[in-house]
Formats: structure tokens, sequence, C-alpha cells
């Protein structure tokens, strides 16, 4: 991970995702810094953060705000440049091979989506990719999280913006491939799920698996895994187990990871759950 350090307000943190076909990956943040005008070999995917972003595109000059997806197809020539108010954003250079796999994946076919539009007004986007940003530079890095998040936001910008006529085939039940899914993610609490092998195992693509569980189940797969974790490590929380073996044991890459996610889900820290307390019902976190 390359970071350059603040230098009159800008800031900028690059990195590759060897999982994603060495995507590269930029938070960037900036006051005074403006590109030339360059192209890219990859499509442009990303989110203005903060601030406005102002550059010139097929010979347009153009305008990035706050909460706006911006989208660039493969060697498109553009520069940007700060307005007076300089901007931030989150940005993902995707390879043509990236969206060839994730629609031929949803779509059954190898196709590569065309984005007519730069700007794209989609709120449920911006905050599937800026969630799937923060976790690729985030310290944990489950590969089922990763894997899901990335495929449903790639696969939602190309299919809602991407000048796509073919569409998923409907939503139906499959029952016995759901109950394959279910019965592979609680064999495997103990350790990491890749999102390949657990379609494999379904008999379904990877798209079309996480809509029909999602369906089914209420959750994806990742959210039905999570739930079966915490749910075996309460039941690891009566025995003598120290807290870092339960964590190891349920497939929590450490203990913070453990705490973070038990609380969430519960209410209360692991050491919490285990002595019986309530942190609501004790008079110094009251008073405080």
């Amino acid at each position: 991970m390359s970071e350059t350090p603040a230098v009159g307000g800008d800031f900028a943190r690059l990195w590759r995702e060897a999982r994603f076909d060495g995507m590269e990956c930029l938070n960037a943040r900036f006051q005074r810094h403006s590109y030339a005008p360059h192209t890219h070999e990859t499509y442009v995917v990303g989110v203005i953060t903060a601030g406005t972003e102002l550059y010139r595109c097929r010979g347009v000059e153009r305008v990035a705000q706050a909460g706006q997806v911006v989208v660039l197809n493969p060697e498109v020539l553009h520069d940007g440049r700060p307005a007076a108010d300089g901007y931030a954003y989150r940005m993902f250079y995707p390879s043509l091979a990236l969206f060839e796999q994730a629609m031929a994946d949803a779509l059954g076919r190898s196709v590569v989506p065309h984005f007519s539009a730069t700007e794209l007004d989609d709120p449920e986007l911006f905050q599937a990719l800026r969630g799937l940003h923060h976790g690729l530079e985030g310290p944990y890095r489950e590969p089922l999280r990763t894997d899901t998040e990335a495929l449903r936001a790639f696969t939602a910008l190309a299919l809602r913006h991407g000048d796509l006529t073919a569409r998923p085939r409907e939503v139906g039940r499959e029952p016995a491939a759901i109950r394959r899914a279910r019965d592979y993610l609680d064999a495997h609490l103990d350790g990491a799920v890749e999102l390949a092998d657990l379609a494999e195992v379904a008999g379904l693509s990877r798209f079309h698996l996480l809509r029909v569980f999602r369906a089914a189940v209420g959750t994806t797969p990742h959210g039905y895994l999570t739930d079966r974790r915490v749910a075996q490590a309460k039941r690891l929380l009566a025995g003598p187990l120290p807290l870092a073996d339960v964590a190891l044991a349920c497939g929590f890459c450490d203990q913070a990871h453990f705490n973070r996610v038990f609380k969430g889900r519960v209410g209360v820290s692991p050491g919490q759950y285990r002595r019986g307390s309530n942190p609501v019902q004790d008079p110094a976190a009251v008073a405080a």
C-alpha cells in the first residue's frame, strides 16, 4: 500500500487487490493537486465522498459532487482538479476481465458494460461502493464478505447503468441448493469460506446463489455465517475456553474482530456475555 503524505491538504493512498485481478484502489483527498489529461486501460469507478471535483471528459467540462458515483469507460481521456472546496473520493480501477467475469456470472454470457453517463445519482449504489472500498482498506478481510460485496456492487453498477439489454434470470425456489449451501456454511464456522466454493457446492453461479439465498433465508451467505458463528460463540462462552480461543474456534480473525462483531449482534462484549452482566443495568454505566 502506497501512501502520499498530506501536503497542502492533499492526501492519497493507493493499493492493488490481487483478489480482483490486480485492481487498483485509491483513497484520496485533494485541495491542490490537478491531474494532467490521461487515460486508463481499466474502468474508473468511484464515489465522491466530500467536496466537488471538476474534470474535462470527452471534450466537455464536467462536475462531480459529494454523494455521486463516477464511472468512466476504459481509454477515455480525462483530467481532474479540485473546486474551491476541494474534494475527497474513493476510486476503483477494475479491469475489463473483472467485469466480463461478473457479467458471465450474472447473465450467463461474456459481455462488458458500456457507460454513457459519467456522474450517477444512485444513493444505494453509492453506499455499496463506499462500503466495499472501506472494507478493502480495513484490517479484516473475510473472503466471503469481500467477494459478496464486490460482486453485488459491480454487478449492480453494470445492470443499472451499463447499457445492457440482457437481464438476470428470475429468482426461483432452489431448496436443495440452499440446503447444500447452509450445510456447507455450518460445517465451516471455524475457517475462511470462499464464495466460489460455496456456489460450486450449491450448484449455482455466484450471483444467482446470492439472490436465491437472500430470498430464501433473508440474509446473505456471509450474514448467515456470521450469525451462526455468534451462536456458536455463545455456546463456547459457557465453557472454560479463553476468549481468544473462542474467537479462533468461531472463525474470527482475532479477539478484536470477535469483540466488534459479537457486540454488534448481541449488544454486549463476549466478556460481558460470559459474566452475565448487562452494562445498561450497571450503575456506573447509567451514571456515565
